[in-house]
């Protein structure tokens, strides 16, 4: 049986993103689109907000005037409660779903995990995690996953919002010298891969500008619109008209969801879980990098100390030994490894 099928029917509902600092104008300019997009569609039922840290009071009211219609809504942080309320939304009717903000769940998440780790570690009275590492991260991005397919599949209007945070990226200095932590750009901080599913992202900044008698504007920045309709469009203040674009190219009723219910099968045998076998092929792998450096240089002179903290760094790009063990990559842990065992062939040669 097939499965090709003819694509471009459109997409019915959006799937917007606000992201910025604190004070940038995101709950206030996210319940504007909501306002509009329940007016563009003739939309009958109430606006919801998902509500992290009460800002849902602030636009309640020009909500209520606009569409006649309370804010409806559920103040808490977890993941859980961010699905339960989503799926009530769709189910019961809501027009708009506002989540603000959606760093709070995943941070609870993160800090959720971390907290049950510990539990159980303290159980077994081994010593007790201060950070997530390494291996810890497929299981939160695999719960996390559950909220992506959701707000992407789901036959609702969602909007986000997100607190901003910077990128930071090697730079190589001009003289070869070295390298330097340098910003890159900015982005919202939720589960990494989270900021690029909005249709319509949108960066909100707050500017001082007393010219005109102006004291402080808000001002949006399109970093993403998949229509192309506005994408790259700035405008200081912005109602929904300056939105509109967008949501005129959407189709009332269209539904281009994705089948998320296929899994691979990867042939898991019972002795064991692929997490388990990572972690024991990385405890391997990083055992044989300390084996090599110390047979490369032995000693404890400080010569030799800044001999391993270069190589470390040349191989891997962090001097932390700790980063090493739980961050980086299997690929990145054996291509690290063949070349300290050539510098220390070479050495030997």
């Amino acid at each position: 049986m097939s499965k090709l099928q003819t694509l471009g029917a459109g997409q019915g509902y959006l799937k917007a993103g606000f992201l910025g600092f604190p004070k940038s104008g995101k709950t206030f300019t996210a319940a504007k689109l909501a306002i509009g997009t329940r007016e563009l569609f003739n939309l009958k039922g109430p606006i919801a907000m998902f509500d992290t840290e009460g800002g849902a009071e602030y636009v309640a009211a020009m909500i209520r005037k606009e569409t006649g219609l309370d804010l409806m809504g559920v103040r808490a942080r977890s993941l859980v409660t961010l699905l339960e309320t989503g799926r009530e939304c769709e189910a019961s009717g809501v027009s708009v779903f506002i989540a603000d903000s959606i760093t709070h769940p995943w941070r609870e998440l993160c800090e959720s995990y971390l907290k049950q780790i510990n539990e159980v570690r303290k159980a077994k009275n081994r010593s007790l995690q201060t950070r997530l590492e390494f291996q810890d991260w497929n299981p939160i991005k695999a719960k996390w996953a559950e909220w992506t397919d959701f707000y992407l599949n789901s036959k609702l209007h969602i909007i986000i919002c997100g607190r901003a945070g910077f990128e930071w990226d090697f730079e190589e200095r001009a003289d070869g010298s070295g390298k330097d932590l340098i910003k890159t750009g900015i982005k919202m901080k939720t589960e990494g891969e989270f900021g690029f599913e909005p249709s319509l992202l949108v960066e909100m900044e707050r500017i001082q500008d007393r010219r005109e008698g102006k004291d402080l504007i808000h001002r949006a920045t399109v970093l993403g619109d998949r229509f192309d309709a506005i994408d790259g469009a700035t405008m200081d203040n912005p109602g929904f008209d300056f939105f509109r674009p967008h949501l005129e190219m959407l189709v009332a009723g269209a539904h281009a969801g994705v089948d998320t219910k296929d899994q691979t099968d990867f042939g898991v045998e019972d002795d064991g879980s692929s997490f388990d076998r990572e972690r024991k092929i990385r405890v391997i792998l990083c055992e044989k990098i300390q084996a090599a450096m110390i047979e490369r240089w032995p000693g404890q002179t400080t010569k030799e100390k800044q001999a391993k903290v270069a190589v470390l760094f040349e191989a891997f790009g962090t001097k932390s030994w700790t980063e090493v063990e739980t961050r980086i990559s299997l690929e990145t842990l054996k291509s690290g490894l063949a070349l300290i065992e050539a510098k220390s062939a070479e050495v030997e040669a």
